[in-house]
């Protein structure tokens, strides 16, 4: 999914879905009121109707008059906005841009400063992602069979919140990199800055995914419980076992859903309190989880480096291994055992602010904070003012310190300017079935259409060989299933099932464990 191409090359690849909370301010923290934190849901939940302050760090959302839903647990919005934080930062540290000859080339620090490769098991978020991403899909599903929306509305609400920041991406650096090729750019220096802005769109390749899963995963859940994350860890090693004897990328390939998906199961687990029964839980996933990835990277086939860098024969997140299996039961671990240190946190308004922040603007963070690294790139680098040590040097460490935090600040900027669009309220899910009838599968065809365009769009970037470089297949795909994620379904058509029975609406926020 993120082949080592062009300049600046990188295969430290992360990410994480979107969010939209609170309506009102560039950031939306004027909107909330003091003990409050972020809107219901996941990295992409609806927003709340109502919000209950509390000097505790839990809000209930209410939306009417209904059976008792979880209490928000807002140590799950701390943990994201955490994560968000450690994947701009480890990309930032192991992208290493330069200049020269009138020429931007670069390098993957993990390639070149060994040092760093084992720094990866902190900087590797995404099984916590997608942990958090299950505590949030198994909310947003139950509320939703609470009200008695069908999986077609639901899933196209979830769909709506990644496709429209994408959709600004996309059409800002297509049409920058279009402009550039008609102005005489030669295509060998615009290709691989229009590949490199949109790196993280794998994340949505993989999450549309695992989101149009969520539901049945979440019934096999309910009726199996540890044995779904027990067949889904084993059919992700038996992939690994064909990998390492030869089997060839579209096998490997399998693990993108299979490992993710097990670390959305350990987000279930976490939603329904299975993880918080017993107070030894958390030092048995940390211990555990830990002591696989040691086994999996130094008696096993695997690197250390939990992030794939060029030269490598096999790496852990390309597609991803069972190492990020271990990994997500050590985060998940670690996130239960600080989780009262969490909770006492987020009794600051600081610190709620922080987390809200973070999480009304996720999507945005993730999909721009490239394009951050590409302008200060191309603004710094010709004046000459990023000095240059020897790499693994304290200098060079000083170095890249000071990157992140002049990075940091190049996107504030512009995540309060591109961040209205993640932060618009969505519509909503039905319409007025005379003037927009649409069919309830839409949203479920859009599912494939709009995997396979992130892929494409993640592999060969905005910018190739069609009219003015602009990729016409991924652009067709994506415009279709777009199209397909916003279509409304009529009344009388939106009956689709997939034969899940009703969510349970009772659950309760796990007790600190």
């Amino acid at each position: 999914m993120c082949p080592p191409r062009g300049t600046f090359p990188t295969e430290f690849v992360e990410g994480v879905g979107g969010f939209r909370g609170f309506p009102r301010g560039v950031w939306g923290v004027d909107a909330m009121p003091r003990g409050a934190g972020a809107a219901e849901g996941g990295p992409d939940p609806p927003a709340p109707e109502a919000i209950v302050s509390s000097t505790t760090p839990t809000l209930a959302v209410l939306e009417r008059p209904a059976p008792a839903r979880p209490e928000r647990d807002l140590t799950v919005d701390l943990l994201r906005a955490l994560a968000m934080v450690a994947v701009a930062v480890g990309h930032w540290l192991v992208v290493v841009p330069s200049y020269a000859d009138g020429r931007f080339d670069g390098v993957n620090a993990l390639a070149t400063v060994p040092l760093m490769r084992p720094l990866t098991w902190l900087f590797q978020v995404m099984p916590l992602f997608f942990v958090v991403g299950g505590v949030a899909n198994a909310a947003s599903w139950s509320g939703a069979r609470g009200r008695g929306e069908t999986y077609s509305t639901w899933l196209r609400t979830r769909l709506v919140r990644l496709v429209r920041p994408a959709a600004l991406l996309f059409g800002v650096w297509a049409g920058a990199a279009a402009l550039l090729r008609a102005a005489g750019v030669p295509a060998d220096v615009v290709e691989p800055i229009a590949w490199l802005v949109v790196v993280p769109v794998w994340f949505l390749a993989v999450y549309v995914l695992v989101v149009a899963v969520a539901p049945a995963l979440w019934r096999a859940h309910e009726r199996f419980g540890w044995r779904t994350v027990a067949v889904l860890a084993a059919g992700a090693a038996a992939v690994d076992g064909a990998r390492v004897a030869g089997a060839g990328e579209a096998v490997a390939a399998v693990n993108f859903l299979l490992v993710f998906c097990v670390c959305q199961q350990i987000g279930f687990a976490w939603y329904d309190g299975r993880l918080a029964r017993h107070r030894a839980t958390g030092w048995a996933l940390l211990g555990g989880g830990l002591g696989a990835l040691w086994l999996l990277t130094h008696a096993g086939p695997f690197p250390v480096s939990l992030v794939g860098y060029p030269g490598q024969e096999l790496a852990n997140n390309a597609p991803p291994t069972s190492t990020l299996v271990a990994l997500g039961l050590a985060q998940t671990g670690l996130a239960l055992l600080a989780r009262p240190l969490l909770q006492r946190a987020l009794g600051h308004r600081p610190v709620q602010v922080f987390a809200l922040v973070l999480n009304r603007n996720a999507m945005t963070i993730l999909l721009w904070h490239f394009t951050a690294l590409v302008l200060a790139a191309v603004v710094l680098l010709p004046l000459g003012v990023v000095p240059d040590h020897p790499e693994g040097s304290g200098a060079w460490w000083l170095t890249r310190l000071a990157t992140v935090v002049v990075l940091a600040a190049v996107l504030v900027p512009i995540v309060a300017l591109v961040g209205r669009t993640e932060r618009r309220p969505a519509s909503g899910p039905t319409a007025d079935p005379a003037t927009r009838p649409r069919w309830a599968w839409a949203p479920v065809v859009a599912v494939p259409l709009l995997a396979v365009s992130f892929g494409l769009i993640t592999v060969d970037g905005l910018s190739g060989g069609g009219p003015l470089g602009i990729p016409v297949l991924a652009t067709i795909l994506f415009g279709s299933g777009a199209a397909l994620a916003h279509a409304r379904a009529t009344p009388e058509a939106d009956q689709l099932s997939m034969a899940l029975p009703s969510a349970s609406t009772t659950h309760q926020t796990p007790p600190t464990p």
